[in-house]
């Protein structure tokens, strides 16, 4: 497993990736990532802005093919996390998206993600996940996240919030 960067030339891969999990989440019955959102261009503009920044991250095969991708920062939705919550050191996991065939590895993905925040002083691996797919909300409480709460925002699907120590994998 090679973890990289994301470049500006990655975005298509990244984009087809997210094509590839919202596709295989419908066959499921689950509308996660069904629509661009809140459009397809923002959406795209989000996720180049955030490659630039150096915050989204590629994983590769040591072929070079892309297996998975993830978004990491440190900025804290006013929205989503109290000023309480803000006010404690975190790194906010994105976009975490794996191949079907490499089913796994999200799991060594969200370790090296707790890791690295770690490493850099924080003491949270925050994310905030798609409110009504609870298949989604167990994955994450297997790998080690605690529920702290889910909003019911009307303009933003993605309002279950978990954490998980950014230090020792679960």
């Amino acid at each position: 497993m090679i973890i990289e960067r994301a470049d500006a030339d990655d975005l298509g891969v990244i984009l087809a990736l997210r094509t590839e999990a919202s596709e295989w989440l419908a066959q499921r019955g689950i509308d996660q990532w069904a629509v661009a959102w809140p459009t397809p261009e923002e959406q795209n503009r989000r996720i180049l802005a955030s490659i630039e920044a150096g915050e989204t991250w590629v994983i590769r095969d040591e072929n070079e093919a892309t297996m998975a991708t993830v978004a990491l920062d440190t900025f804290s939705d006013p929205r989503l996390w109290t000023p309480e919550e803000q006010a404690d050191p975190a790194m906010y996991m994105h976009r975490l998206i794996v191949r079907r065939k490499h089913a796994g590895l999200g799991t060594e993905i969200m370790d090296w993600a707790s890791h690295r925040a770690h490493r850099l002083g924080l003491h949270w691996l925050r994310i905030d996940v798609w409110t009504d797919n609870v298949g989604l909300h167990n994955y994450y409480l297997h790998n080690g996240f605690k529920h702290v709460r889910t909003l019911g925002l009307a303009d933003y699907p993605s309002g279950a919030l978990s954490q998980r120590s950014g230090s020792q994998p679960n």
